[in-house]
């Protein structure tokens, strides 16, 4: 692993999302079995084909219609996969069969990711060969210690063009795979043109400098950053406060900042959060919240505790002009950006001011995300074939993409970055700019020092890391004080989290650590009257628990706490009533609801109040009435003589609406509060035919 890296500095450079759940552009491609051309590379020593009946290798997947060719639409009938796609896709499977005599077989996961191979595994029949681990899943199942160690297959990845896919060790181990090769980033730092050109304080000779024009200078530095986001900042709050020089997640800048420094969070060399590297990156973020000119939307969210968010809606809608973008979102956005004439521009994140451009500390970040992995009960030999098929699919599929011979220019071709970067929204066309846009992209997948993955999620500490040190530290939540004491004081919870993972994957045993759930059963509602005792309430009713591998749980073990909620005073108290309950593990499953207290001697009737008559919705011509929302669609508001919403208890009597024949007809909509009081309106619903 120690140079793959430097390899993946022109391969992993961190990428264009490969998603099927986003349309792909409509290309021309040879048929499936038509080989790629293009300049051939040395061929391994050919293995000689096992023949006979197919072997079939299972490819366990949380939503199949990303990969199976055999998928096809249920409403439209059509393939979900676009065709230059499919077509690769279906040239992966071919060459799958023709090598190693397998056929793979995409199996949907019944349930989450993180029970169904736990529950699998420890049945004695795992619910496929290779399975897929959705980002945010990767440390609760590593944990559960249901993943070979897949080390004696490195050799299988010791050639730069396949080399990307087999991923780097955690605890020691090499547990992961990889089958998206990256061009750009993860979150791309992405700037919105549009705003940045109504900046006089950025212009120079009347025209704009954007980042990408500092950035191929060689001159895009924290400071100049910082400068360049404080002329921003000036001008918009002159124009209206709610626009942002750079709204984001805390989390993904802060990321970007550390490695552009030479910091790691868990990288290849193991953990670094408390590096002076990294404690110097996390300073600079700070600086910039400080001042205002980084903002993410945890810093209004009232709560006790740091959530982080995407942060993207306001660089979408115009309102910010920096942002790290997640490459599925970006392809979203073009919409939104040409409705207003608007585009957006790329550049890498900056560097540290007096490291130059070609330091080997300023690195470009890959976050680890979605991954593969092969689950524990399966023998050495099916395991091999399942490395291999994975190996041999995700190698072919991109080499079909690339129409090359080698898997690698599939990023390493001007022409597939150019598709990339218009796919991705970036504006490299324009004659002023685009050209420099470009070669910061270009930068990011073919020129970077080195693209580094980070495993903090794999390796389960991120979460933790990222709330409980960053997110306290940055904004105070506690009294947290600066990253670097923070980051000290937490080093010891850090390390008594990793030990816990060295400790349960060293042993042999499977570790449930999946939480009970509550579900509310269906039907009842938790709404009180006034002076109602909460001790003759049966509060178990009202729930039921059960545990991925226990079944349902007895509830006479639940702890039920509404301290919080006032029985005598009339309101919502959302989240207060509080139930938690252990597994034969010991995990503990919490969940938080929402109850009504109302004036049981309430006569008053509610006020009904409907919307515009020119902003109802029409009705089509055989629509299923059960699935209109007369309360959203029709009704502005509903209250009780207190304030509290009734919206839920809306109804319609469709009496005498038929939505067979095109007219005007009447509807009455009624809302009964909790008392039994009611108001009515009738409405006239419009029914036409398209």
């Amino acid at each position: 692993m120690k140079k793959r890296f430097s390899i993946l500095g022109l391969l992993l450079c961190l990428v264009f999302v490969l998603s099927a759940c986003k349309a792909k552009d409509d290309q021309t491609s040879a048929t499936p079995t038509t080989a790629p051309t293009g300049e051939a590379t040395p061929t391994e020593a050919a293995e000689e084909v096992p023949t006979g009946e197919p072997i079939v290798i299972k490819w366990g997947h949380n939503w199949t219609r990303e990969m199976d060719t055999n998928f096809v639409d249920p409403v439209t009938g059509e393939p979900a996969l676009g065709e230059e796609e499919l077509n690769a896709r279906r040239y992966a499977e071919q060459q799958v069969l023709e090598k190693l005599n397998v056929k793979i077989e995409f199996v949907q996961y019944p349930t989450d990711v993180n029970e169904i191979i736990l529950q699998t595994v420890l049945a004695g029949d795992p619910i496929a060969d290779i399975v897929r681990i959705t980002n945010n899943s990767q440390g609760q199942i590593l944990a559960q210690n249901v993943l070979q160690p897949l080390d004696e297959y490195a050799d299988l990845f010791s050639d730069p063009d396949d080399a990307w896919i087999y991923w780097g060790k955690v605890y020691g181990h090499n547990y992961f795979m990889n089958n998206v090769m990256r061009v750009g980033s993860n979150d791309l730092l992405c700037y919105n043109i549009g705003m940045l050109s109504k900046v006089e304080a950025l212009k120079v000779d009347g025209k704009t400098k954007y980042p990408a024009d500092y950035f191929v200078e060689g001159n895009w530095t924290w400071s100049v950053f910082e400068d360049y986001l404080q002329k921003v900042d000036d001008h918009w709050k002159q124009v209206w406060d709610g626009h942002r020089a750079y709204q984001t997640d805390y989390r993904s800048a802060t990321l970007q900042a550390i490695y552009a420094n030479g910091g790691e969070v868990y990288g290849d060399n193991g953990i670094g959060i408390d590096s002076d590297q990294t404690k110097e990156a996390v300073s600079y973020i700070n600086r910039l919240i400080q001042k205002g000119l980084m903002f993410s939307e945890n810093q209004y969210n009232n709560s006790s505790e740091v959530v982080g968010l995407m942060d993207t809606w306001r660089f979408q809608w115009g309102h910010s002009a920096f942002v790290n973008l997640p490459q599925w979102l970006s392809r979203d956005m073009v919409g939104a950006f040409a409705e207003r004439g608007d585009a957006m521009g790329v550049v890498p994140f900056p560097r540290p001011d007096g490291v130059a451009l070609d330091d080997p500390s300023y690195r470009q970040l890959n976050d680890a995300t979605d991954c593969y992995g092969v689950p524990k009960g399966i023998d050495k030999e099916r395991t091999e074939l399942a490395v291999k098929v994975f190996k041999e699919y995700t190698q072919s599929f991109h080499k079909k993409m690339a129409n090359s011979d080698k898997a690698m220019d599939y990023i390493q071709s001007d022409a597939s970055l150019k598709n990339a970067a218009i796919r991705l929204n970036l504006d490299i066309t324009n004659e002023e700019y685009g050209e420099n846009i470009f070669k910061s992209f270009q930068y990011l997948t073919q020129g970077a020092n080195a693209v580094v993955n980070d495993y903090s999620k794999n390796a389960g500490i991120y979460d933790f890391w990222s709330r409980d040190i960053l997110g306290d530290s940055l904004y105070g939540i506690n009294g947290a004080p600066e990253y670097s004491v923070q980051v000290e004081a937490k080093m010891g919870q850090i390390n008594d989290l990793m030990n816990n993972y060295t400790t349960a994957l060293s042993g042999t045993a499977i570790n449930d650590n999946v939480k009970p759930k509550f579900e509310t059963i269906e039907g009842l509602s938790m709404v009180f009257p006034a002076g109602t005792d909460p001790s003759t309430v049966d509060w178990k009713q009202y729930v039921k628990a059960t545990d991925n591998l226990d079944g349902e749980l007895d509830l006479a073990n639940a702890t039920i706490d509404y301290s919080e909620i006032d029985f005598n005073t009339v309101g919502k108290y959302e989240g207060k009533l509080h139930y938690s309950i252990k597994d034969k593990s010991s995990n503990e499953g919490t969940d938080n609801k929402t109850i009504i207290i109302y004036d049981g001697n309430n006569t008053t009737a509610p006020t009904l109040v409907m919307k515009a008559a020119d902003a109802y919705r029409t009705v089509k011509v055989d629509e299923d009435t059960a699935q209109i929302n007369w309360k959203d669609d029709f009704v502005e508001s509903a209250t009780d003589k207190d304030g509290l919403d009734l919206k839920g208890n809306i109804t319609a009597d469709l009496s005498e609406l038929d939505t067979t024949t095109a007219g005007e007809y009447n509807v009455e909509i009624t809302v009964t509060d909790y008392a039994g009081n009611t108001a009515k309106e009738t409405i006239v619903v419009t029914v036409i035919k398209e």
